[in-house]
């Protein structure tokens, strides 16, 4: 084989064994990031929750509507659509604000029993189906739209 057989060989080389390093580091770093936030207690990006920490794994209808909401507020802090102007982040300051009273209520719900605890679940959980389908209202929404849709969560919120 000649020296520019070798060198296109050895490049391929490097340049395949470059490619699968980053995408075994890409793959490990992921993982370790969804680890991390399915293990921590925050509710917000960056803002501890006041469930207990048990709810992280626990069972109870409660821990799960709990841990419903931690994903759908990630989705919307997450998602690339939102645009950052400073009345946006201001509604979406306002919507976290929410989302802690609606973990509140998640947290209180805990202490009820029987019947009453059963009817304030089905109402929380309409609240946190509808935070679930915002993120992906605000992907399919124009700028103008954003606003207002945050708006209607935070008042589905407020209502239960």
């Amino acid at each position: 084989m000649s020296t520019i057989g070798i060198i296109v060989v050895v490049v391929i080389v490097v340049v395949a064994v470059s490619i699968l390093a980053g995408a075994v580091w890409f793959a490990w770093d992921s993982d370790k990031r969804i680890r991390a936030f399915a293990h921590s207690t925050d509710l917000i990006p960056g803002k501890a929750s006041r469930a207990p920490k048990s709810w992280t794994t626990a069972t109870s209808p409660e821990a799960l509507l709990h841990r419903r909401v931690r994903y759908a507020i990630a989705d919307v802090h997450q998602n690339p659509a939102i645009p950052h102007d400073p009345a946006t982040l201001a509604e979406r300051d306002r919507l976290d604000d929410a989302v802690f009273t609606l973990d509140d209520s998640l947290i209180a719900v805990q202490d009820l029993a029987g019947g009453e605890k059963d009817e304030r679940l089905e109402e929380l959980e309409t609240a946190v189906k509808r935070l679930e389908e915002l993120p992906r209202q605000l992907w399919e929404a124009p700028f103008e739209q954003q606003r207002s849709d945050i708006d209607d969560v935070i008042a589905a919120i407020a209502r239960t």
